[in-house]
């Protein structure tokens, strides 16, 4: 396999690549959203060449990439080599006429998911009531906080407004409603084993990113304070480097591993993770925040991968710049997505967006 040419077409939140192979067959992928532009920068100045040679097997491209630009190593790169990943797997699966899932090896067809508010600062009770609104409407069965204040050293936005809303949104919610907390490493390791105590108290069934996601022995030592509290640890959506998730995987830092398949590096390095992690008994859940085609792909991943988390996480609010920039969108109904069974991964491009991308090749 070789590819003939890499295309990207940017915005500072959405970055698609398209790459040509050698036949003339293509396939589209993306960078992680947000300063995509950057991503397609990296990937035409520094990715390209890399990616360029030609491969027997197109899932060792993105390792290649990182590896052999080690002088570079850092999450641009990572997402840019991304970008190429998935847009490989978008190419081959089309050639033999399967879904990306076909072609990994799937497994399921429905994906329960959980609602993921990204809202922090709304007054409790509205927030709760935002949320039994959707689950009444769209069926979900689990549901995300975000309280707090991110990396934010113990703080809150007010006094009591983490308590208060975990409070209210159990009392709010559906019965026996799967209800995950997410600080984004708000807390110190004794702050964290408090609140892991309160959300216990409170049937809360998943605390995620306690810790400064760098600091891995703070983590640790609140994942092993709630192996006694009774709740489990979520991590690693930030986490790009192999072996820093090795790391992590062989001393249990966490329960739940939560890759993002676009900061990681893309569809083939995900897998791996999922692979480590199923050999030491751990969880997987991708960290797919928002209804872009990242979202898509974690159907996809989720459907096989071999520990799977009970639920998909699916961004909740009404961010048009990532709702608007591809077909069709993802349907949500009893709280759960079919995967799509499309050649590749199901979707493709919005032309209007394509139209207004800021447009590169390298070839």
């Amino acid at each position: 396999m070789q590819i003939k040419s890499l295309e990207t077409f940017s915005t500072k939140d959405i970055c698609f690549v398209r790459a040509t192979d050698s036949d003339g067959d293509r396939g589209w992928g993306m960078t992680a959203p947000f300063s995509a532009n950057i991503s397609a920068l990296v990937l035409h100045q520094i990715a390209a060449s890399i990616a360029m040679k030609p491969y027997e097997d197109f899932t060792t491209v993105a390792d290649e990439v990182i590896y052999q630009q080690y002088k570079f190593l850092g999450t641009f790169l990572a997402r840019a080599a991304a970008g190429i990943d998935t847009a490989l797997w978008d190419l081959n699966a089309k050639k033999k006429g399967v879904s990306v899932a076909e072609l990994a090896g799937k497994k399921r067809d429905v994906i329960d998911l959980y609602a993921s508010s990204m809202k922090r600062d709304l007054p409790v009770q509205e927030e709760a009531d935002r949320l039994r609104e959707l689950q009444d409407r769209l069926g979900y069965k689990a549901l995300k906080l975000h309280p707090g204040i991110p990396v934010g050293r113990d703080l809150d936005f007010w006094p009591g407004r983490t308590e208060d809303m975990v409070a209210a949104m159990v009392k709010t919610a559906k019965p026996d409603t799967h209800i995950i907390v997410d600080v984004n490493g708000n807390y110190s390791v004794e702050t964290a084993i408090e609140m892991a105590k309160f959300l216990h108290s409170h049937g809360v069934k998943l605390f995620e990113e306690p810790c400064p996601y760098w600091e891995i022995e703070k983590t640790k030592a609140v994942r092993d304070a709630c192996v006694e509290i009774g709740i489990p640890v979520a991590g690693g959506e930030q986490d790009y480097i192999d072996t820093m998730w090795e790391r992590m995987i062989g001393q249990r830092v966490m329960d739940v591993c939560q890759p993002d398949l676009l900061y990681l590096g893309g569809f083939t390095r995900s897998l791996r993770i999922a692979r480590l992690a199923a050999e030491k008994g751990l969880q997987v859940t991708p960290h797919t925040s928002n209804q872009s085609p990242i979202f898509i792909m974690g159907l996809h991943y989720m459907a096989c991968i071999d520990t799977p988390y009970p639920f998909l996480e699916c961004g909740i609010e009404d961010d048009r710049w990532a709702l608007d920039c591809y077909r069709p969108l993802v349907e949500i109904k009893d709280g759960r997505s079919a995967v799509p069974t499309a050649p590749g991964w199901g979707f493709e491009p919005d032309a209007d967006f394509l139209a207004k991308a800021d447009y590169m090749i390298t070839k």
